[in-house]
């Protein structure tokens, strides 16, 4: 399940991250690595961006990009 499909509030564990490279070393640098648990703040319009906080860090990724991000929902 990609990273849009997820609700906002909702905690998800990262499964992939099928983007390309150089994105993929910034997304790690930020934190958001394979396992890494994430919770969706915000979607833009039309789900065009979607902000994520991850630890302590608030990051807005693309459509494009989230649409590459695997997650899974976390069972409370």
């Amino acid at each position: 399940m990609s990273l849009l499909h997820m609700k906002i509030g909702e905690m998800v564990a990262v499964d992939a991250i099928n983007v390309n490279s150089v994105l993929k070393q910034r997304l790690c640098a930020m934190g958001l690595t394979r396992d890494a648990h994430i919770c969706v703040k915000h979607f833009g319009c039309f789900k065009s961006t979607v902000q994520i906080r991850i630890n302590r860090s608030l990051i807005a990724l693309r459509k494009d990009e989230a649409r590459l991000i695997e997650v899974h929902p976390l069972v409370a």
